[in-house]
């Protein structure tokens, strides 16, 4: 049968699809989301070992945790690009093929490997965060809320759990770098499932098989999504959960250190705030598909940060703290997941879904990426962490405006692309 897509454009290709192509095609989201965000979490929680073994300092080893995030915001903006003129699932294929050789690299191949495959990790990494909304937008227009729910989750539960696991592995004596590689074999499940994909995608002997892409068409859509106000509130939805996620996972030890918490709390806390936001990317995708607009939605849930980091204002005990954090957690799990799904839905087309993505991506993770480094430079210049958690409350109120501004409305479809 035909499958539809709406709103494509008329020279683009239609492909045959049947059900076994969209299980596939499914199986393969999955897959891609479980290594998305582990690979990253692995490294976090086994960085005394790698620092120890590879004899690394402090500021090599906070490079190479920052590294990561401006590799995605490096490439974000070519995803796009390369996904119309190779194709959404070569450039997967080639995304975990990245991912693969990165692991490989930074595991086995020293210092210098740590480093390069690292940053090529976080390429590999890029093409699932830009392009697998617009992939589920393009195969189960009917089912975006529930499709960004199950990659969402996937992506927080490996995120959380291979973490884990890799500390007590490594506590158990095993060693570092085979640890590191836990991942690929899940990587290299959904480089062939990408291919597998991409052989049963045959177009309909009414079109060409092959389509060029021009890349001055491309830049037009790109310059009209930048002109459009809705880009730029989903663009700081993105981009402000995304500092205020990374900054707490470089600094809530710290702040709840500087509160009088006990050891024991702080080690439950850090385990705790990534996992409390696993019930959003759930319940928040299809609740958000529900209503017509998500405009209360997107500014409550900002409000909860507002309560989370006010919270973190009057930590002094091990309960306090970990209430803070289940309260702060939750929130800021909420945000990502509505900007996967508005990625996937604020525009008329696959093509602009995936340019929307790549442009708050590269935005959100560069402020994510110097985000943590300016509020430790305002530490060492205040002295405390309550400047620090004031800036991090305006931010928290600045993501309420722009949860409540990008909660409606489409982005109408750039100019024609022609041949």
């Amino acid at each position: 049968m035909m499958f539809h897509r709406r709103n494509m454009d008329k020279n683009r290709p239609r492909f045959k699809a049947d059900k076994r192509f969209l299980i596939i095609v499914a199986l393969a989201i999955v897959f891609t989301a479980a290594v998305l965000r582990a690979p990253i979490t692995s490294m976090g929680a086994l960085c005394v070992e790698v620092q120890d073994d590879l004899g690394l300092s402090s500021a090599a080893m906070g490079l190479v945790t920052t590294l990561p995030l401006l590799a995605f915001a490096a490439s974000a903006l070519f995803m796009s690009a390369l996904s119309e003129r190779f194709g959404k699932s070569r450039v997967l294929a080639f995304g975990c093929t990245a991912i693969i050789i990165g692991i490989l690299l930074r595991s086995f191949a020293g210092p210098f490997g740590l480093f390069f495959g690292t940053i090529l990790l976080g390429f590999g990494i890029s093409s699932g965060n830009v392009l697998l909304p617009s992939v589920v937008r393009d195969n189960f227009p009917a089912h975006v809320g529930v499709m960004t729910a199950l990659y969402t989750t996937t992506i927080s539960v490996f995120a959380g759990g291979i973490a884990g696991f890799s500390s007590a592995l490594v506590a158990a004596s095993s060693d570092w770098r085979t640890v590191l590689t836990m991942v690929v074999p899940f990587a290299a499940i959904a480089l062939l499932l990408w291919i597998v994909a991409r052989c049963m995608m045959r177009p309909t002997k009414s079109t060409p098989e092959h389509r060029v892409l021009r890349l001055h068409p491309a830049t037009l859509i790109s310059q009209h999504l930048l002109k459009q106000p809705l880009t730029w509130w989903i663009t700081g939805l993105f981009g402000v959960q995304s500092i205020l996620f990374f900054s707490l996972v470089a600094w809530l030890p710290a702040i709840l250190t500087e509160g009088g918490v006990s050891a024991s709390a702080i080690t439950t806390c850090v385990a705790l705030f990534p996992i409390v936001g696993i019930p959003c990317t759930i319940f928040v995708p299809p609740i958000a598909q529900r209503l017509k607009r998500q405009r209360l939605f997107g500014a409550s849930i900002g409000m909860i940060c507002v309560v989370g980091i006010v919270a973190l204002f009057f930590v002094n005990a091990d309960a306090t703290a970990i209430v803070a954090t289940v309260i702060v957690g939750f929130a800021l799990g909420a945000p990502f997941c509505l900007c996967m799904y508005y990625f996937g839905v604020r525009t008329e087309n696959p093509e602009d879904s995936s340019k929307l993505s790549s442009i708050s991506q590269t935005f959100g993770y560069l402020m994510a990426a110097i985000g943590p480094a300016c509020l430790g430079l305002l530490v060492d210049l205040s002295g405390s962490w309550f400047l620090p958690l004031t800036v991090m409350l305006a931010l928290s109120i600045v993501l309420v405006i722009c949860g409540w501004k990008s909660g409606s409305g489409t982005i109408p479809a750039g100019p024609a692309k022609t041949d």
